[in-house]
């Protein structure tokens, strides 16, 4: 499992301070540095320097600071949320999974989600749609093993059928478990016993998502 790094959020000296500099940072042009009293205080993405209309000279109470990297993890917890979106679409527990992993406060992870949700970034029917339409072509899985996926993902149970049923038609499931069907049966062709290969076939196209009732129909099929 990839671990997450935390967002840091950086201790803000108890009085406050005299903006002393203002400096953009090497590694990121988009970032600036704040400097209270000649120290490096902590750092501030430029749209909140030009926001809060900062300059050098200007005195920040400790409250005015906190509320300046407040609005700093925000703007990173966005930017952490949208590269985590831009791999794939994600379910909205997917999101708030990230947002625990960030570390940040529920007040910020709140509006997080809602801008999220505002451009339309998290949307749990598109994403079964999606996901159903990807595992059907790609992996050749059962209804149930599809469904299962969606469910630990974070979507409800109910878009889980609703997006299967649109991408998973009754006759496709039947076209897929029958090629399912003759791969088992390639794996298992050393089993001498009868019995214990259509248990071990059996099981083995479960485990795949197709149900024991599509499995013995599709088997007595292949045997007419």
């Amino acid at each position: 499992m990839i671990r997450i790094k935390p967002i840091e959020i950086p201790s803000i000296p108890p009085g406050g301070g005299t903006i002393t500099n203002l400096a953009f940072q090497k590694q990121d042009s988009n970032r600036c540095s704040v400097f209270l009293d000649e120290e490096y205080a902590f750092g501030l993405h430029v749209d909140i320097v030009m926001q809060s209309d900062l300059k050098k000279g200007m005195f920040v109470t400790a409250d005015a600071a906190a509320d300046l990297v407040n609005e700093d993890v925000y703007f990173k917890a966005m930017k952490r949320c949208l590269d985590f979106i831009t791999n794939r679409p994600r379910t909205a527990k997917e999101i708030d999974t990230r947002l625990t992993q960030l570390g940040v406060v529920e007040t910020i992870a709140s509006r997080v989600r809602m801008r999220l949700d505002e451009l339309g970034y998290i949307n749990d029917a598109e994403f079964a749609r999606l996901f159903s339409e990807s595992r059907v072509r790609s992996k050749g899985l059962g209804f149930f093993r599809i469904k299962q996926e969606l469910i630990h993902k974070g979507v409800t149970p109910e878009l889980a059928d609703s997006a299967l049923k649109t991408a998973y038609p009754e006759e496709e499931q039947q076209s897929q478990l029958s090629s399912q069907l003759v791969l088992a049966e390639r794996k298992y062709r050393k089993e001498s016993d009868p019995n214990a290969k259509r248990h071990k076939i059996t099981q083995h196209l479960m485990r795949r998502g197709f149900s024991s009732t599509q499995i013995l129909d599709a088997i007595r099929s292949s045997n007419d």
